[in-house]
């Protein structure tokens, strides 16, 4: 009996780690799509209606970064096209002056 309640404690105890750290990636990522998002704000100057959606767009690229960040030496690829997924959407929100001010600014820094 001891060794079934000590087995059910251990696996309470392994699920809610694998939470918190699932948590915590969410938060490092939002907190990441949140400066980016400022950060382009600052020099772009688009308007706060699009913030919304570039913050969504920094925050899905974070999350499929996040994917592949542990073996980015066999996802060369995946990575391109995670970029280049992240360039079409801002493309997309963005006009085409603020979106060459991106590509000039910020390209090269992503998450």
């Amino acid at each position: 009996m001891k060794k079934i309640i000590t087995l059910c404690v251990f696996a309470m105890t392994l699920l809610l780690s694998t939470q918190n750290i699932t948590a915590q990636n969410t938060l490092e990522i939002n907190a990441e799509a949140n400066t980016k998002t400022k950060e382009l704000r600052k020099i772009i100057k688009f308007e706060e209606t699009k913030m919304d959606d570039v913050y969504r767009v920094y925050q899905n690229y974070g999350i499929a970064y996040k994917k592949i960040s542990n073996n980015l030496g066999k996802n060369e690829e995946r990575l391109k096209k995670i970029n280049a997924n992240l360039d079409t959407k801002l493309k997309e929100i963005l006009t085409e002056e603020q979106y060459t001010t991106y590509l000039n600014h910020f390209r090269d820094t992503t998450i």
